[in-house]
């Protein structure tokens, strides 16, 4: 690393909003060809380092000092906006961690990196499509002629982040800055894309500022780290320094707070843990997990899904068959009361799919569910309104699932009158604050607004207002994958207490499949819409039968 030429030189970078100061004179390189990741927790100053290294934060109230910012022979503290636009064209590449709020919605896929090349001349007009073809190809994505007539709408999380991969690595930059950019994907093709960001790297001998929650990533992905907490850069040096011996009570934190692989722990630790010296935790004992698994499993399943099939159409036809995808093929599965039961599987296998059916959002196409022995297929206006307060759905991005303009009361209030749970209005904020009080939140943030909470936060108060109608069956689709080590820990824990206090049952779907590991009873997979392996957690992940089971711990990035 010595004889490599410093690329990026970032010296004493303060940033500050009219009330706080977020970014406290922060320095780093990054040099030719190298690697450098930051990891630290939400609101550490990750993503802000990456917008104003990108120059995004220039033209914003924020206040900006920095003694040299300096890419190659460019000093970006002095650019116009058009020079910015040449540079972020085709010496920066960008790929942030929202793929949906970056893509135009109103506009297909393949036009769209299309129109990279054009403003930065690469290439002849003509070559564009199969240009555009072959990063999609490169990137994975499966039929790449139809990503590209595709509105992103159209295309799942992992589709579309694929898409801002290839559209950022298309003009071959000399820097590439990557804000959690494998966060919506699943391990197998998360491996393949941080394989070809590598192979790109070596290529067009790029470097890579690379933002990531996910230390077991950034330790087989990075050459140096840099630790991040609350704007301030707490620890630094290569992989092998920052992860054999970390010195900070908060890096030790990060680094353990994610379910490990190799041992089952109640509790999962956290950076307030090691803060408090605090670095033993007791483990679940194989003995009292069957003594737990034979009670659960002897009683009646709460809910049954029976060859569920679920089909798409594609394309309507006059003199033809019309063409239909088949996104859910024969899945049957059952969950018992106070089981959790993980549901694994690449993006696009049918996970989500499954879910919207199971509280009739997107009705199958053929099969059975029945809950509590009842089916619910042609269910009446009346029982599908006590189906949907007795199963509850938590989305990935708890921003998305909050109304911007409502406050956290009013949102977590907002079922108790739709379902006509609770009467008055001062009974009704008494609930809401019990049950901010139920995930951890005091009384203080019932007026405040999603924009106002961290991301773990916002967790927290969707599931508060999930946990509203006392439901009895929570469906977590990818619920914790946004969030970052820390917290995540947290929100696992917090989980954990409420099935226990509450007799839930848990439907958790995940990527990310240590995580799964650690919350569920057993585990099915699935790929391409059919279930292809289900079984006990442990046995499943330490000795997988399946060729696709094999696959996916065999790409599960280790620390």
């Amino acid at each position: 690393m010595k004889d490599k030429k410093p690329l990026l030189i970032v010296k004493s970078l303060s940033i500050s909003s009219s009330d706080r100061l977020m970014l406290n004179g922060l320095s780093f390189t990054v040099k030719t060809n190298e690697i450098v990741a930051i990891v630290g927790e939400s609101g550490s100053g990750k993503s802000l380092t990456a917008q104003c290294v990108a120059g995004l934060l220039f033209q914003t109230p924020l206040s900006i000092s920095c003694e040299k910012m300096q890419l190659g022979t460019q000093d970006l503290l002095h650019l116009s906006t058009k020079d910015w636009q040449t540079v972020r064209g085709k010496e920066l590449g960008i790929i942030f961690q929202e793929p949906q709020s970056s893509l135009n919605p109103s506009m297909r896929c393949g036009p769209q990196v299309v129109e990279r090349l054009k403003k930065n001349k690469i290439g002849s007009p003509k070559s564009y499509h199969a240009r555009v073809l072959d990063s999609f190809d490169a990137v994975h994505l499966p039929q790449p002629e139809r990503i590209f007539k595709a509105y992103p709408h159209e295309l799942s999380g992992g589709q579309k982040q694929r898409v801002m991969i290839a559209m950022a690595l298309i003009v071959a930059p000399q820097l590439l800055i990557a804000d959690e950019p494998t966060t919506a994907l699943d391990v197998t093709v998360q491996k393949e894309i941080l394989n070809f960001i590598k192979e790109k790297k070596k290529s067009y001998k790029m470097s890579v500022l690379f933002i990531s929650h996910d230390l077991s990533l950034v330790a087989k992905f990075a050459d140096m780290v840099l630790v991040m907490q609350k704007g301030k850069l707490v620890e630094s040096g290569t992989v092998e320094e920052i992860f054999k011996n970390p010195q900070e009570p908060y890096t030790q934190g990060l680094l353990y707070a994610r379910p490990q692989p190799d041992k089952r722990l109640k509790r999962l630790p956290t950076v307030a843990d090691f803060y408090k010296k605090q670095n033993t935790f007791k483990s679940v004992s194989k003995a009292s997990r069957n003594k737990r698994h034979k009670t659960l499993y002897s009683q009646k399943p709460l809910l049954e899904v029976k060859g569920l099939i679920k089909e798409y159409p594609l394309l309507r036809n006059w003199f033809k068959e019309n063409e239909s995808l088949r996104a859910v093929d024969k899945v049957s599965f059952d969950i018992y009361p106070g089981e959790t039961l993980g549901l694994v599987g690449e993006s696009g296998c049918g996970k989500s799919t499954i879910c919207r059916a199971m509280v009739y959002i997107d009705p199958p196409t053929a099969g059975d569910i029945r809950y509590k022995g009842r089916s619910i297929l042609g269910i009446k206006a009346n029982a599908l309104r006590e189906l949907r307060r007795e199963i509850q759905l938590i989305f990935q991005d708890p921003l998305a699932a909050l109304h911007p303009l409502k406050s956290i009361g009013d949102a977590i209030a907002e079922p108790l009158h739709v379902h006509r749970l609770v009467s008055g209005k001062a009974a009704q904020k008494q609930k809401v604050l019990y049950l901010l009080d139920q995930v951890g939140m005091g009384y203080e943030y019932y007026q405040r607004y999603p924009h106002q909470l961290s991301g773990g936060q916002r967790q927290r108060v969707v599931i508060a207002r999930a946990l509203a109608t006392e439901p009895q069956l929570l469906l977590l689709d990818e619920s914790v994958a946004a969030l970052d080590i820390s917290v995540q820990a947290q929100v696992l824990n917090l989980l954990n207490d409420l099935k226990d206090q509450l007799k839930l049952s848990y439907l958790f779907i995940s990527h990310d499949l240590n995580v799964v590991k650690y919350m569920a009873d057993r585990i099915i997979v699935m790929q391409n819409g059919v279930l292809v392996e289900e079984g006990e957690a442990d046995k499943l992940y330490n000795h997988p039968k399946h060729p696709y089971s094999l696959e996916l711990i065999a790409a599960l990035p280790k620390m």
